[in-house]
């Protein structure tokens, strides 16, 4: 079974402007590798903050949080116009470049939710972008009672996920009732980081509190329990690529020259064109 190797309080919301704020998990924030994760911020946005913006080499995928109150409009330079409610996820593959902006649907109501950065292996920087979306309904689920699991990405317990992106990874959002307790098999290659958005958790002999990030030790099961709440726990994990990342702006690459690529390519309007809508 995985036990926690440490875990990191994250610091409070970081308000941006009046409609938004993000807590955001790096690992150079945490101290310990995400690979094949990049970076997520899990934010709460009620007002239109980021107009139409690029990215390529890595995946971009919003996942708005079941209980929020409200969702993103999300449009792209490929044509997608997708509405991303409460529940849903939207993983869009950037690959070699796509424009997209996302905003509420109704501005003064609370979105909250993550936006979740992944690695693509580096033989993927350059396909085609592709987009995936799954309603709240068609994300599956296992459930028993105390107990629900929603696989968002990578085959779990039997159940196809959500997504199925170029990357070899695993997304679970997982809920338990107090006394409650979960175990999952996975791969003892894999990088494990848990954010522990509600109540408080057992694991590996520690009890960890809301808002922080946990780090799982290398195993071939994970094990989540409750202790006297419920507790809600979104679950990154993977096979870590072990490649070089070079970041510039919104794109990343595997060297300083596709970083430059890239950016030539935006310029000259090959990633498309897509109008703000605010």
């Amino acid at each position: 079974m995985s036990s926690t190797v440490q875990n990191f309080v994250l610091p409070g919301r970081k308000a941006l402007s009046a409609g938004l704020s993000i807590v955001k998990i790096h690992p150079s924030l945490i101290g310990w590798p995400l690979d094949p994760f990049l970076q997520i911020d899990w934010f709460r946005m009620s007002e239109p903050f980021f107009p139409p913006h690029p990215h390529a080499g890595f995946s971009a995928v919003t996942y708005m949080l079941p209980e929020s109150a409200g969702g993103f409009v999300n449009r792209d330079s490929r044509g997608d116009r997708s509405l991303i409610r409460p529940g849903t996820i939207h993983w869009t593959e950037a690959a070699r470049g796509i424009l997209h902006e996302e905003v509420p649907e109704v501005t003064g109501i609370a979105c909250d939710g993550m936006q979740i950065f992944v690695d693509l292996p580096a033989r993927h920087r350059h396909d085609e972008p592709a987009v995936h979306h799954v309603e709240a309904a068609s994300v599956p689920r296992l459930v028993r009672p105390g107990v629900e699991l929603r696989v968002l990405a990578g085959a779990t317990g039997g159940l196809d996920p959500a997504v199925r992106p170029r990357t070899d990874c695993v997304l679970w959002d997982v809920s338990l009732a107090a006394g409650e307790r979960l175990q999952l098999p996975v791969d003892p290659d894999w990088h494990l980081t848990g954010l522990l958005c509600r109540g408080t958790l057992s694991a590996g002999g520690e009890r960890i509190h809301e808002g922080a990030a946990i780090q799982f030790a290398p195993g071939s099961e994970l094990g989540i329990e409750a202790t006297t709440e419920a507790v809600r726990v979104v679950v990154f994990g993977g096979r870590p690529l072990n490649q070089p990342v070079v970041a510039g702006g919104p794109f990343v690459m595997s060297s300083r020259a596709e970083i430059e690529d890239a950016d030539r390519r935006f310029r000259a309007g090959l990633m498309g064109t897509l109008e703000r809508s605010f």
